[in-house]
C-alpha cells in the first residue's frame, strides 16, 4: 500500500483518466505556466482501480494536475494520507520560484484531529506534522497561502547582500483543552532550501495581544471556527489574517510580517550572523488592524471570508442552492444576505459576484 505512489507514475501518466478526474476540487489554482493544481479527498480503490477490497474504502487526498495547452492529466496520491484515518478538507498552495506544490489537510485520530503538510517538490513528496498545543485538541478549517519577502542577509564577506525568500503561511482553527482558538505558523523557502524543520506554531491571540480563558459563550461553530487568510499588499510578504477572539470576545484582523533586516538582528559593527539573529528573522510580528463583534450566523457549511483593504470583514457560504453573506460591520441580529442560483447564474459566478462586492467596501 505504501509504495501507492511510485505506482501511479506508471498507472496514471495519461491523458484521460476514469472517474476520479471528474471529482470535484476541494481547492485548486492555477500557476504562472497554466498548469491547473487541484486536491480533493476521494477513496485509494477511485484511484488504484483494481485495489484489494481491505484498501479500497480507504480516505486518502489525491492531487490532480492539468498540463496547460495540451490538457493531459495525471493523478496521485497526496503522501501520508494512504491510511484508514479520516481527513479533513485539504488546502493547496504552490511556490512559483522552485516549483513547489504545498498541500495542508486535517488528520483524525479517534476524536483528535491534526494539521499536516505535504510538500511536492521534484516529483517527490515529504511530509510535516504541525504540532498542537498540549492535551486533546482538535484542529480544523485549515488555509494556506504563499508570498514572496526582500530580506537583507549577510553575505559571509564583511557585507550584506538583498535576496527573496518565499513564506508559507497557515492558519487553522484548533480546540485544544480549556482553549478554543485559531492558530498561525509559517515555513521558509530561503536560498532555494525548504525549512520545513522551521515551522513554529503560534496562537493568533498572542500574536494580537490579547490571550486568557476563551469560553465560547454558546456561539454556533461557524461564527468562530474558520479564520483566514490573504496576501497584504501594503507589507514587505506579510498576510493579513481574520478570527475569532473568543477572550475579547471580538473578530480581529491582525497583520502579520516578518523582520526583513539581518543588520538589525545584531549588535552594531557585527558582520556575521547567528543563531539567535536568524530564528529571529522567523518569527512573527503582529498588529490589530480591526476589531469587531463575533456575528453569530449559523451554518453546517464552509464559511469563507473575505478580508477588505481597511480591514472589513464579508462572510459567506453556499447552503440550499444560494450564496449566503454578511458584512462583519453589519448591526447585531442582522441577517444574511442570499443570492439564488439560476442555471445562467451559477454558484462559482454568484461567489465571485459577492467577493467583488465585498472588496468595494
Amino acid at each position: 500500500m505504501r509504495s501507492a505512489p511510485r505506482l501511479l507514475t506508471v498507472l496514471l501518466a495519461a491523458s484521460v483518466l476514469s472517474a476520479p478526474a471528474l471529482v470535484n476540487a476541494d481547492s485548486a489554482l492555477v500557476t504562472k505556466s497554466g498548469t491547473l493544481y487541484e486536491v480533493f479527498r476521494t477513496s485509494y480503490g477511485e484511484v488504484i482501480p483494481g485495489a484489494p477490497a481491505a484498501d479500497a474504502r480507504m480516505p486518502i487526498v489525491a492531487l490532480r494536475r492539468t498540463q496547460a495547452g495540451t490538457g493531459t492529466t495525471t493523478l496521485e496520491i497526496v503522501r501520508g494520507t494512504d491510511d484508514a484515518s479520516e481527513k479533513g478538507e485539504p488546502s493547496i498552495e504552490y511556490e512559483e520560484t522552485t516549483g513547489t506544490a504545498f498541500v495542508v489537510y486535517t488528520k483524525f485520530h479517534g476524536l483528535m484531529s491534526e494539521l499536516r503538510v505535504a510538500v511536492r517538490r521534484n516529483d517527490q513528496w515529504v511530509e510535516q506534522d504541525i504540532l498542537p498545543n498540549r492535551g486533546l485538541y482538535l484542529s480544523v478549517n485549515p488555509q494556506t497561502i504563499v508570498t514572496r519577502q526582500r530580506y537583507v542577509d549577510f553575505d559571509g564577506k564583511g557585507g550584506t547582500v538583498p535576496k527573496m525568500r518565499s513564506i508559507l503561511h497557515l492558519v487553522w482553527w484548533e480546540e485544544s483543552g480549556a482553549l478554543s482558538q485559531a492558530r498561525y505558523a509559517a515555513a521558509f523557502v530561503e536560498d532555494g532550501v525548504l525549512r520545513l524543520d522551521s515551522i513554529k506554531p503560534e496562537n493568533l491571540n498572542e500574536v494580537a495581544g490579547a490571550q486568557g480563558p476563551t469560553p465560547t459563550n454558546g456561539l454556533p461553530f461557524s461564527a468562530y471556527q474558520f479564520p483566514a487568510i490573504e496576501r497584504d499588499p501594503i507589507t514587505n510578504g506579510g498576510v493579513v489574517a481574520a478570527f475569532a477572539n473568543l477572550f475579547t470576545k471580538k473578530y480581529s484582523v491582525v497583520r502579520i510580517s516578518f523582520p526583513d533586516d539581518i543588520t538589525k538582528m545584531v549588535p552594531n559593527g557585527v558582520t556575521i550572523g547567528n543563531s539567535e539573529a536568524y530564528a529571529r528573522l522567523h518569527r512573527p510580528v503582529g498588529r490589530t488592524v480591526t476589531d469587531t463583534r463575533i456575528p453569530e450566523f449559523d451554518t453546517p457549511e464552509p464559511v469563507g471570508t473575505v478580508i477588505g483593504l481597511e480591514g472589513q470583514l464579508t462572510f459567506y457560504w453556499v447552503q440550499k442552492k444560494s450564496v449566503w453573506f454578511v458584512n462583519g460591520d453589519a448591526p447585531e441580529k442582522t441577517s444574511p444576505t442570499s443570492l439564488a442560483v439560476r442555471p445562467d447564474f451559477p454558484v462559482e459566478r454568484a461567489l465571485a459576484v459577492v467577493r467583488e462586492m465585498a472588496r468595494k467596501n
